[in-house]
């Protein structure tokens, strides 16, 4: 009988320290409560951009090309992250018409 006490005696304590650590903490032991109309993002807040996106061929990083940086280059346009990928490119392709010619 006593050992049953010890038990009820526990789960008081329990129950009673859980209340007061959630009206202290409310954020921390809530649940997430999700809008189940509207369609889950993972990036938390950012909405995700729809467009065509196409390679960098410097670090292979895709882009947007309606905001990247672009050059045509024998007719074919590429898209780049950075001025310091556009710039990589454009010293090797210099590189290599240099490298031809001699």
């Amino acid at each position: 009988m006593r050992f049953l006490f010890q038990i009820l005696a526990f789960l008081v304590l329990f129950y009673f320290v859980r209340y007061i650590l959630r009206a202290l903490l409310p954020g921390m032991f809530s649940q997430p409560s999700f809008d189940r109309s509207q369609p889950q993002n993972s990036s938390r807040g950012r909405a995700v951009k729809q467009g065509k996106m196409e390679k960098d061929p410097v670090c292979g990083t895709y882009v947007d090309v309606a905001t990247s940086l672009h050059e045509s280059f024998a007719g074919e346009t590429k898209y780049f992250c950075s001025s310091n990928c556009l710039n990589k490119f454009r010293q090797i392709r210099y590189s290599e018409r240099n490298s031809k010619s001699v």
